[in-house]
């Protein structure tokens, strides 16, 4: 379950790579350029998504965190910075982790207790990365631009 686990979290790294990877060969402006979506811009949306990540690693480590910390990025090189350090730290804390079936106790939003896995919070967040990263391609196309997959399939075609 482990393997399963990292490389899942693995995908979602890669995955969020890749788009980054794609956007800049995409003129500047359009990680800052405002369309009609679930957030504005590009760049709140990965703010948007790092900090969700961030509250779940957290939550996994055993803080109580209830709120999202929001993160705004006026740059592709901010958002990269972010995310790889934050990413590393989960990938220690997971290889650290002798049971990913280990139940962790949090709080969400609302106050509410919760127990879950360490695999399927890792599971939400690979899910919710997804999710997020269909409407970046979205986006990008409302711009007028070609997307690029970031497809689970063509992560395992490349391993």
């Amino acid at each position: 379950m482990k393997e399963w686990t990292m490389q899942l979290f693995d995908y979602h790294v890669w995955a969020n790579d890749r788009l980054i990877q794609h956007l800049n060969f995409l003129p500047e402006a359009v990680f800052l350029n405002k369309v009609n979506s679930v957030f504005p811009t590009i760049s709140e949306t990965f703010g948007h998504m790092i900090a969700v990540d961030e509250l779940w690693y957290l939550r996994m480590k055993g803080n109580s965190l209830q709120q999202i910390v929001s993160k705004s990025f006026s740059t592709i090189e901010d958002t990269v910075k972010a995310s790889t350090v934050l990413h590393n730290e989960i990938k220690g804390f997971l290889i650290n982790t002798k049971d990913v079936e280990d139940i962790v106790g949090y709080q969400n939003t609302k106050g509410d207790q919760f127990n879950n896995k360490i695999a399927e919070v890792v599971q939400h967040i690979v899910n919710h990365g997804t999710y997020h990263r269909g409407n970046i391609a979205a986006m990008i196309r409302q711009m007028g631009y070609e997307g690029v997959s970031t497809d689970y399939i063509f992560y395992l075609r490349g391993k």
